[in-house]
């Protein structure tokens, strides 16, 4: 655990900005090809729109060209499955770690078809909302991060009746805080419209991050799990974990202190 001494501040242009511990980045975790499980790296540059490489490829159904849902459609369910990782020319995919297949080829689009049992295709994401020119729209407008503490992951698992189902997995965080033991409970919901520093990098907490059913999804060694999604609506306060916005861009690497700026 990273230690802060009590009421450090900062030492820069913003000498009169109170920084308080809020914990450490334990995890960082990017997702090439959406709704496919991600990679998990040590350290990573964070630039405006978050993570570069993050969600840039989805999914396809080559018979109607639908993208990939799987919180609403049974037939996208196995997707999490499946997992991507950034390699030298681009994405890649694979069912078992042995074969990386690079997105776009035929090999992985074979892949996908043969794992789902019907046509489809990895393709890159066009830009949200406007002609995607060849590439397949964005399922939503996604956030530059979305920032998630073990504190909140305690809170939720001691709700539910098998702990062992609360993991990040389930949630698709860019990062995960391992939050400072002054801060329990959904601590992020209690820290929206204020900012997080990581050494020269500042973080924007903008709202809550509210979940789908892709939260319940098996993956892994993780069971189907509807009670994860159920206990979120009860008790997570509009959702589970926050979606961020980089205002001061930079390199962070796992184990690095994470302070509220407050002032």
């Amino acid at each position: 655990m990273v230690r802060y001494p009590d009421g450090q501040r900062c030492n820069d242009a913003n000498a009169d900005i109170h920084m308080t511990p809020f914990g450490l980045v334990s995890q960082i975790w990017r997702y090439p090809v959406s709704s496919l499980g991600g990679e998990r790296l040590d350290e990573a540059e964070l630039v405006p729109g978050g993570i570069p490489d993050d969600r840039v490829w989805g999914v396809v159904d080559r018979r109607d060209d639908t993208v990939a849902a799987p919180e609403k459609r049974r037939h996208w369910r196995p997707l999490p499955n499946l997992l991507a990782r950034l390699g030298d020319g681009g994405p890649e995919i694979t069912r078992d770690k042995d074969a990386w297949l690079a997105a776009g080829s035929t090999a992985a689009d074979d892949l996908v078809s043969t794992f789902l049992e019907f046509p489809a295709a990895v393709r890159p994401h066009g830009p949200f909302g406007s002609d995607t020119s060849g590439r397949i729209a964005p399922r939503y407008q996604r956030a530059d991060l979305h920032i998630l503490t073990t504190a909140s992951m305690r809170a939720l698992a001691e709700l539910l009746p098998d702990p062992s189902q609360v993991d990040p997995r389930r949630f698709r965080p860019n990062l995960v805080v391992e939050t400072d033991p002054a801060w329990t409970g959904f601590a992020e919901h209690r820290i929206v419209g204020k900012t997080l520093a990581i050494g020269d990098v500042r973080i924007l907490v903008s709202e809550p991050c509210e979940r789908c059913s892709f939260t319940a999804l098996a993956q892994g060694d993780l069971a189907f799990e509807p009670a994860v999604l159920q206990t979120i609506a009860r008790h997570g306060e509009g959702g589970f974990g926050v979606l961020c916005q980089i205002v001061q861009p930079g390199h962070i690497r796992q184990g690095d202190g994470v302070t509220l700026a407050e002032g």
